[in-house]
């Protein structure tokens, strides 16, 4: 026998001091040296509540509190619920010993018994006995780690929230005790938005693996939160025995790396696209424009006497006046174009699609008659207004680079033409506006 076995505790409850002392002897020789005794029912429960005891052999008939009353109190006490008990009588009708087991009795034993058999018995129960307690250690363990998780943790059966940590209850404002048997439903934004979560959570954990996902959660004040969601089932084949959730709360983060792109991708000051994905967007429409063998326009604009306005109003009047500018030249073009900022006061204009050059022209005359209307700001008029050079895909270049090159050139003709005007790229030969 295991040094262990021998450790553990055997509590002999029988009214007959014989048969006390006999069974105590044949523990003995078996090696089991830890041994406790009680005359009746009443007395086991006491020497139970005082002592720790590893396995209860009870005799079913005696006085005062019989076997029956003994099972009885202990279903009850979850402080003796746990302690396995063989029932021994030498009443051997069965329907003694079925009522017994379904008291939560382990095993049973007829009187005269059979040492071999009472050894076996034992062995297996404090068996059973040991792997109790190492799967209660490892609960309590992995509670006690879960309960100080900074990672919001709960386990859900059959849609409902049975059990959360604190972090969960800080992360979802619910106080202890109100989340514990809600549906899960409860935590989504709606019944058809929690379907969707589900349908998508539940083809993953039934493949046995674990689901990682965003999903929208709503804390008990009503504020929606964006969570970072993994799950996992304790079993993938007995979907009723629930799943462990984790959430985090990314909202801020999500919120912050989506303005840390946008800001990659626009300008700082006014919001516009800028080198990048004007580049981008400019690829995209050459390559329609072939593909449809289309026109495409880029115009490369100049705000007139800018540095002036910086000089002599300062730089905040001249950033408002960058913001406005961007704001009048969105609305003058269609929704498909793109206005980008380069920088300064340069901005760039692309007109995929096209039908003629006099397309092109009507937007520049939108252009210079909104942006070269008076401003008011900082309580000040302002003037300016614009120089556009226009080139136009595939007549003037090959590529977005050299589209580009060409507007800022036809730019400065406009400029040196007295600004507040527009001109086409002219390639070497041409003449016209």
């Amino acid at each position: 026998m295991t040094q262990k076995f021998k450790d553990m505790s055997i509590l002999i409850v029988d009214d007959d001091e014989l048969n006390r002392y006999t069974l105590a002897r044949r523990l003995t020789r078996d090696g089991h040296a830890n041994l406790g005794m009680a005359g009746n029912g009443v007395e086991a429960l006491a020497a139970m509540r005082q002592d720790k005891f590893d396995l209860v052999l009870l005799d079913i008939m005696m006085p005062e509190l019989d076997g029956f009353g003994v099972l009885e109190a202990m279903k009850v006490d979850p402080a003796l619920a746990g302690i396995p008990v063989i029932v021994i009588s030498a009443n051997d009708d069965s329907a003694n010993f079925v009522r017994a087991i379904e008291l939560g009795a382990v095993d049973y034993l007829s009187k005269p018994f059979d040492p071999v058999l009472l050894r076996a018995r034992v062995t297996a129960s404090l068996e059973r006995r040991c792997l109790q307690a190492v799967l209660e250690s490892a609960l309590a363990e992995t509670r006690a780690m879960l309960e100080i998780s900074p990672v919001a943790t709960f386990f859900i059966r059959d849609a409902k929230v049975v059990w959360i940590n604190a972090m969960c209850v800080t992360l979802l404002g619910y106080p202890d005790g109100e989340l514990v048997g809600r549906s899960m439903a409860d935590l989504h934004l709606n019944e058809d938005d929690y379907r969707s979560v589900l349908a998508k959570v539940e083809s993953v954990l039934r493949s046995g693996m674990v689901f990682r996902g965003d999903i929208h959660m709503k804390r008990r004040d009503g504020r929606v939160i964006l969570a970072r969601a993994s799950a996992k089932a304790i079993s993938a084949w007995e979907p009723e025995r629930g799943a462990v959730w984790t959430i985090e709360d990314v909202t801020e983060q999500r919120a912050d790396a989506a303005r840390v792109a946008f800001l990659a991708h626009h300008d700082q000051l006014t919001g516009l696209p800028n080198r990048i994905l004007l580049a981008d967007r400019l690829r995209v429409a050459l390559a329609q424009a072939s593909r449809n063998k289309a026109m495409c326009g880029l115009m490369f604009l100049d705000l007139d006497k800018f540095k002036l306005i910086n000089d002599t109003l300062g730089h905040s009047i001249g950033d408002e006046l960058l913001i406005e500018v961007s704001r009048r030249l969105k609305i003058s073009v269609r929704d498909s174009d793109t206005v980008a900022r380069l920088g300064g006061d340069e901005f760039v204009v692309v007109l995929p699609a096209l039908k003629s050059a006099t397309d092109a022209e009507t937007v520049a005359r939108k252009i210079l008659a909104s942006v070269g209307s008076p401003y008011e700001l900082g309580g000040k008029p302002v003037r300016t207004s614009p120089s556009i050079g226009i080139a136009l895909y595939p007549q003037n270049a090959a590529d977005g680079d050299e589209l580009l090159k060409n507007a800022d050139a036809a730019m400065y003709e406009a400029k040196q033409a007295g600004r507040n005007g527009y001109r086409f790229f002219k390639t070497a030969g041409e003449t016209g506006t």
